[in-house]
């Protein structure tokens, strides 16, 4: 048995106690450290949450992913390119360039005309209206062209060989400008069935490089004008005079580039360009019109007005100051004040437009070189009042007789005038009266979200 001695006994009483610990610590030291850690936890939880629930609460306006362009040029610009949130997710692209082409046949089947827009996922398709006045298309097998850019303006031009004879041969020309800016062609016949690259695509036309800008090509004329068209000297011989086209794209802010071809020719040949134009607008024309030598062409000037010009190409007149001879003049009693800056133009029967205040009207002009003015005016409208379209839509138009012929008699089945544009977005919505007026009858096309 141990036993202590009275001193050994005192020296152990006289210890201090040892205070317990919880992991190494003192207990006062542990919950000090504890209290500290939690307050630490709680700070980044209550900031983490409040980063999470201001994002949360973030208004549109607030998470804008803008174009920088359309920041200080809203006027413009039209869907994603102003707010990422505007982008389609079904339907047609927000923005679409929208384009018709008329009549043809394919492999027995009968159009009366042909509708080209670029889907929300991208690629440039088309629908085709048949005589049952019903849609077919629209859906990712009859895609032409990934490559198209943003919101780009589609053109079409198209013409026959044999016109009047049923299953006569259809040409159509297509323009739209690329992903990398550049000018693209693709041509259609009805005889292959198949869409090929155009020389332009060749040519590396470069395009000025904002999110929105106006774009056409026309037809040339009839054979009338251009059998004495100054144009036709650079080309020699060997072309065929009685087809051409005419295409205008923008080469910087204020100025439209204007390229030539006729049929046969391997190459575009570039002309004058026009300067001092709003390049946001769209471009129109007319140059169809039975036995005259005289083509128009529309643009939007720097103050938001529509200016027609003309040029006669008639050199067996002689030339006057008041009506000079294959020159561009404006025709000034014929201008359209009051238009939206990045409105397009569109020509049949009417010339169509979007106004200041977004509403679509229509313009029939008597076409008399220096004397063309507009005589009357058409709105785009529904019970409620004008059908507004969103600034800066494209816009397309056409019209449509049906006519059945029994022995020596006609009769015509209907007729229609037709103007398509957006209104929501994702939409194209198309619009219809009869020629003789009356109410417009509205209709979204059904495009495929696939």
């Amino acid at each position: 048995m141990n036993h202590s001695t009275s001193q050994e006994q005192e020296k152990v009483a006289s210890a201090p106690v040892a205070e317990p610990r919880i992991l190494g610590l003192k207990k006062k030291t542990f919950f000090l450290v504890l209290a500290l850690v939690t307050l630490l936890i709680l700070g980044l939880a209550l900031g983490a949450g409040l980063g999470i629930g201001l994002k949360k609460k973030k208004s549109k306006s607030e998470n804008i992913v803008q174009d920088p362009f359309c920041a200080t040029h809203a006027e413009y610009c039209i869907g994603g390119a102003l707010n990422a949130d505007y982008y389609s997710q079904k339907g047609a692209f927000n923005g679409s360039g929208i384009a018709l082409a008329g009549e043809s046949w394919t492999k027995g089947t009968r159009h009366l005309f042909q509708l080209f827009f670029q889907h929300h996922t991208g690629g440039l398709r088309r629908m085709a209206y048949g005589v049952d006045q019903k849609w077919d298309g629209g859906n990712a097998s009859t895609t032409i062209a990934t490559d198209v850019k943003n919101g780009s303006a589609i053109s079409i031009v198209q013409y026959y060989e044999d016109f009047g004879l049923e299953n006569c041969t259809a040409h159509i020309h297509l323009f739209y400008i690329s992903q990398d800016n550049l000018m693209k062609q693709k041509i259609w016949s009805n005889e292959t069935d198949k869409w090929d690259e155009g020389i332009v695509s060749g040519m590396n036309l470069a395009v000025y490089d904002v999110p929105s800008v106006g774009m056409q090509a026309c037809w040339k004329g009839n054979s009338y004008g251009d059998a004495k068209d100054s144009d036709l000297n650079k080309f020699g011989n060997g072309v065929d005079k009685t087809i051409g086209i005419n295409l205008w794209f923008p080469s910087d802010d204020s100025t439209f580039q204007q390229y030539v071809w006729y049929r046969n020719a391997e190459k575009w040949e570039k002309l004058s360009p026009w300067l001092g134009k709003n390049v946001y607008a769209g471009v129109g024309c007319y140059s169809w019109e039975d036995q005259s030598t005289t083509s128009y062409t529309m643009m939007v000037n720097n103050q938001n007005a529509t200016e027609i010009w003309w040029k006669d190409s008639d050199t067996s007149l002689k030339s006057e100051d008041e009506h000079p001879i294959n020159s561009w003049v404006n025709s000034e009693n014929g201008t359209i004040p009051d238009v939206y800056p990045s409105t397009s133009i569109g020509y049949t029967n009417y010339l169509y437009m979007q106004m200041a205040d977004k509403s679509i009207k229509g313009f029939n002009l008597n076409y008399t070189a220096e004397d063309t003015h507009s005589f009357e005016d058409v709105t785009i409208t529904d019970p409620a009042g004008p059908v507004k379209g969103l600034g800066g839509t494209h816009l397309t138009c056409t019209s449509y007789a049906l006519s059945e012929t029994t022995g020596n008699t006609t009769t015509k089945l209907w007729d229609s005038l037709y103007i398509f544009y957006q209104t929501k977005g994702n939409d194209i919505t198309a619009f219809t009266r009869p020629f003789a007026g009356g109410q417009w009858t509205a209709g979204n096309l059904i495009i495929p979200d696939e």
